[in-house]
């Protein structure tokens, strides 16, 4: 039986990060420059608070033409309160993606320390899953 892989094996490490007070233009520019779906949001001690994704900035244009640019990550962020580690098993990522209804989970050393080490998407747990199921069927067809 193959051993369960850990966030800490497929996290991005790069965190790409804003403060509260960062503007929804700094925001974007953040996010097109990087080439990222979503930011992490860290108070001014570096401790994650929240993080802001394309949905939320689409939330934000949705019948809006004059969208303002003005809002800060603080007012459209969703607040973080998912805790994972480097030690959750990419199952225990996927479940807490699912329940959540969320596409990325902050990593950080314990649920308590809360600043970021890295960064797993679900696409980053999809690329995992996709390596068991090549696996499979490379065992079935043997």
């Amino acid at each position: 039986m193959q051993e369960a892989t850990k966030v800490g094996e497929i996290m991005t490490r790069d965190v790409i990060s804003v403060k509260l007070d960062a503007s929804v233009a700094e925001i974007l520019e953040k996010m097109v420059s990087h080439n990222i779906s979503g930011v992490v949001v860290v108070d001014s001690g570096g401790d994650v608070v929240g993080v802001v994704s394309a949905l939320d900035i689409f939330k934000l244009a949705d019948g809006n033409p004059e969208m303002s640019f003005n809002y800060t990550a603080e007012d459209i962020m969703t607040p973080y309160t998912i805790s994972v580690t480097p030690d959750t098993t990419v199952e225990e990522a996927a479940r807490a993606m699912l329940e959540n209804g969320i596409h990325r989970l902050v990593v950080t050393a314990s649920p308590t320390r809360k600043k970021p080490l890295g960064i797993v998407t679900s696409t980053d747990v999809l690329r995992v899953l996709g390596e068991r199921a090549k696996e499979f069927l490379k065992q079935k067809k043997s």
